[in-house]
């Protein structure tokens, strides 16, 4: 166990940002941040507490409206008509982009990965909320999936010849714009910390997928001056690969923002992938459930799920004091406990 101290500075915001970027706001803001007693009554360890971004209020969408403030502001002030975004095919982000187009009257086009791109035969829980917004869908392979990036260009530039805008983010809305939501998002919970907990915080711990989230967090804590270790639960692939995914993030945030390269008290935990992306365990979907019976909060087994599972066994391995206070960000992601 390493000594790990909570650092808290004046909120500051970075001084090369001479202007605010354009956002619409979507998500009820601050999140509360909770204690569950009773997973500590059952796991043993640490105090642990919950940054509810469950709570977002928009669709239940989860930390992704964060990111979907600054990306459609972007896309109004570009004069878009319509947003392509994309993932998997029970993408939590394709679902909110969908909801958030819809009450903004941006069309939406999603494009979806299935194993072997086909439709499935069965719209349930995020794909059916897609249509029940009116997105247009394009499915793709697995084998496709790496010229994802190409392939909503080419939707864009067929939009562009019939004389239409459109607007692309790209997966999980992971790039300089999603980031700032993120950053914002951090800071917002570095001023509850003395708030509601009023001691110091061993770690703060959230799901690392495509790096939106991870760089957001990181950026706040390197402009911050916020030194209590960050840990970003891979759940899909190596931990190389989301490093790689949140330099090239921060490389682009430096070219917009200006600034220094970000070095965060940042640590990448990837030993329960448990096969990688969607794939999960008797025992990890078992962890899940009882962290539901022990709050009454949903996990999804893609995402959160998995971060919780993890935490769990690090607890078990007894990576923390028992008075240690440790943070898990609840991302959302709640309808994907419905995918049977």
């Amino acid at each position: 166990m390493r000594p790990a101290r909570l650092s808290i500075v004046p909120r500051m915001h970075d001084s090369s940002l001479t202007q605010p970027l354009p956002r619409l706001d979507l998500a009820l803001k601050p999140t509360p941040l909770e204690e569950f007693p009773r997973l500590r009554e059952a796991w043993g360890g640490p105090h642990v507490w919950v940054k509810r971004d469950d709570l977002t209020g928009f669709g239940l969408s989860g930390n992704k409206v964060r990111k979907l403030e600054f990306h459609l502001a972007a896309a109004r002030e570009a004069g878009a008509d319509t947003v392509i975004t994309c993932g998997a095919v029970q993408s939590n982000h394709c679902r909110a982009t969908a909801l958030a187009c819809a009450r903004f009257g941006f069309d939406v086009r999603l494009i979806l990965r299935t194993l072997d791109g086909r439709k499935p035969d069965r719209a349930v829980a995020n794909l059916l909320i897609n249509s029940l917004a009116g997105a247009s869908i394009r499915y793709i392979s697995v084998d496709e999936w790496d010229q994802r990036d190409e392939i909503m260009a080419e939707e864009a530039a067929d939009l562009a010849a019939a004389g239409r805008t459109a607007w692309v983010i790209p997966q999980g809305a992971s790039d300089r714009l999603g980031m700032w939501g993120m950053n914002l998002g951090f800071r917002e919970l570095i001023d509850q910390i003395p708030q509601e907990i009023g001691s110091d915080v061993a770690e703060i711990w959230h799901t690392g997928s495509s790096g939106g989230t991870t760089s957001g967090f990181g950026w706040a804590a390197d402009r911050t001056g916020f030194s209590t270790p960050i840990v970003a639960l891979c759940i899909s692939e190596p931990a190389e690969s989301l490093v790689a995914r949140v330099t090239r993030i921060w490389r682009s945030g430096v070219k917009a923002f200006g600034g220094e390269m970000p070095a965060p008290p940042l640590e990448y935990l990837d030993r329960y992938l448990t096969g990688g992306y969607g794939q999960v365990t008797d025992e990890l979907v078992e962890t899940q459930a009882e962290a539901t019976r022990l709050t009454g909060l949903l996990f999804d087994p893609i995402y959160t799920g998995k971060t919780v599972y993890g935490l769990r066994k690090e607890i078990a391995a007894g990576r923390f004091a028992d008075d240690d206070h440790v943070v898990f960000w609840h991302t959302g992601g709640g309808f994907g406990a419905l995918v049977g």
